[in-house]
């Protein structure tokens, strides 16, 4: 910037001196020759053009100057024309910025501030340097480095994108040309991407190991080798950003995970993620975060946080409980025996599944996801109910879906020979060490009557349910047992199933009868029976206890798909 009234005085910088009346020129004289410029852009009004001008075309013989004219008035449309100006005069490659503001208006100081901030912030012009002539009447006027207050405002930015949107990129970017802060941005970038991407253990371990390692030599970086102003403060907000993330323990190695233990405090860390994500607008993130949160929460509260990364073992479980109280939660026979705290949370992951869902096939369904303001409610739906309800970890939900009012149950297959339906009721009462409370029989007309007899011989005396199939019948007859049985098996807290006896069918309707209770969360065991005396002495006394071989041990008891994805 050019002036009206130059003054002579005698510039200094790094120990140098220079007399003259325009800071430009001195500047120039006391730079080193490397990193002199070749071109001098002057911003002058009318006043400094005639005034300033030549003075400085003659003074800095050997370098061109390009003068550009600016109003000299303070109106908003002259400090349009200003900054239009300004910008306009430097071109958008290959050059380097090299900017003197001492002097011209007082108000041009801060108007070219902003166009240099524009200039290196949004069009990436390198910046060489930035300088301010202090003039002192009777002293040496030194230049004041003005480089690092434009950078400043690109780490307010950075740290507002970190803040806001959890992308560390602009920080690491900035960083990437400083010598020494190596690490620091491929930390940064670390704890970047597993924000991002809904991760986190991995944001926790990132987030913990930067606080702890990076917070000292970023603060050494800002201050010493960048001579950033405000550098300890920038440092402690940076560290602000990352507290609420980070894991309170420091894991490593292979396996590290495992040594993450699941509790309500870990849960409240993963929850201010999922604020975080839904807060900076990442909501296909946030809405998967928080389907694996609230599964997590069903293992720590069914298995105490045992094995919880474990997706065969807990996770599958409780995702299975999950998507059977949100099934239940719409089907007309099984509602009634859900608790009012069990439906509200079935409707949350029924509508907790299908958001999820939907972003995570990026919207690759007939539905527009954005804008829609059906999808909108049920976000808000489902967050209300996790911040009102789930958020702080209750104990008083009940997690069983059915309740498991009525006991155990044994279902058997019975055809002619009623010891089937004998040696079933004895290999119950030795495996479990007691006699179901209800036993349900897949009998036929013909062999019907036989039940009472041989649960009398067995010494049962719970409920007998007799269920009559076509023996010989198709698809059909197996679901309609199937359907009937749904509530009893939904509220059952064992299913132990004997799947040989009687025609193919009965044994495929038993097994379909196991496979349903195992999808209402229940737990299933199968058996067979085998009797190796001849057909004929069978016949003649059925009443002999059968060997029993299991199908399923009892730690699988209750295995099943895992329902909760589509």
């Amino acid at each position: 910037m050019l002036g009206t009234n130059p003054q002579t005085t005698t510039y200094t910088r790094d120990g140098r001196d220079v007399e003259s009346d325009l800071a430009p020129v001195a500047l120039c004289a006391l730079l080193a020759e490397a990193q002199r410029p070749h071109v001098v852009v002057a911003l002058c009004t009318a006043e400094a053009r005639e005034a300033s001008l030549p003075r400085l075309e003659a003074a800095l013989d050997g370098i061109e100057v390009r003068a550009v004219d600016v109003p000299s008035g303070d109106s908003p449309e002259d400090v349009k024309e200003f900054l239009r100006s300004a910008v306009g005069a430097i071109p958008e490659r290959g050059v380097e910025l090299l900017v003197d503001i001492t002097h011209g208006l007082r108000h041009f100081a801060i108007l070219t501030y902003v166009a240099s901030l524009y200039l290196v912030g949004l069009r990436q012009t390198p910046l060489r340097g930035a300088y301010y002539g202090l003039l002192r009447q009777g002293q040496k006027s030194p230049f004041l480095d003005l480089g690092p207050l434009l950078q400043l405002p690109r780490w307010f930015h950075a740290l507002e994108v970190l803040r806001e949107t959890g992308s560390a990129r602009p920080m690491a970017v900035i960083l990437d040309s400083s010598p020494g802060a190596r690490e620091a941005v491929q930390r940064l970038g670390r704890v970047s991407q597993a924000f991002l991407s809904g991760l986190p253990l991995e944001l926790g371990r990132e987030a913990n190991e930067f606080r702890a390692q990076q917070t000292k030599p970023l603060r050494r970086l800002l201050d010493a080798d960048l001579a950033l102003p405000l550098a300890e403060e920038l440092t402690l907000m940076m560290k602000s950003v990352l507290e609420p993330f980070a894991l309170e323990t420091f894991p490593s190695g292979q396996g590290w995970k495992g040594s993450v233990s699941l509790s309500p405090a870990e849960l409240g860390r993963q929850a201010r993620i999922i604020d975080a994500l839904f807060e900076s607008g990442h909501r296909s993130t946030a809405l998967g975060l928080l389907s694996e949160w609230t599964v997590s929460f069903v293992v720590w509260r069914l298995e105490g946080g045992r094995d919880w990364l474990g997706f065969q073992g807990p996770r599958r479980r409780a995702a299975s409980v999950l998507g059977v109280l949100a099934a239940a939660r719409v089907s007309e026979d099984l509602v009634p025996s859900l608790t009012t705290e069990q439906g509200e949370l079935g409707e949350y992951w029924r509508e907790l599944s299908e958001l999820r869902n939907a972003h995570h096939h990026h919207g690759m369904r007939r539905q527009s996801l954005v804008p829609d303001q059906d999808v909108q409610t049920k976000v808000e739906r489902v967050r209300e109910y996790w911040q009102r309800v789930l958020r702080a970890c209750p104990t008083d939900i009940s997690l069983d879906p059915g309740g498991a009012a009525d006991g155990g149950i044994l279902v058997s297959p019975l055809g002619m020979r009623p010891g089937v339906l004998f040696s079933a009721l004895h290999a119950h009462r030795v495996e479990v060490q007691a006699m179901p409370a209800r036993c349900l029989v897949i009998c036929s007309s013909e062999t019907e009557g036989l039940a009472s007899d041989a649960a009398a011989r067995a010494g049962f005396s719970g409920d007998l349910e007799l269920l009559c199939v076509d023996p010989y019948g198709g698809r059909p007859e197996i679901e309609h047992v199937v359907e009937r049985l749904r509530p009893k098996l939904f509220t059952a807290d064992r299913i132990i199933v004997n799947v040989t006896g009687g025609t193919t069918l009965m044994g495929l309707a038993a097994e379909a009868i196991a496979a349903e209770a195992r999808s209402l969360a229940r737990t299933v065991r199968r058996f067979g029976l085998i009797d190796r005396r001849p057909p004929k002495e069978q016949d003649l006394d059925p009443y002999q206890v059968g060997e029993p071989f299991w199908l399923d041990a009892a730690s699988d008891a209750k295995e099943d798909d895992d329902k909760h994805d589509d």
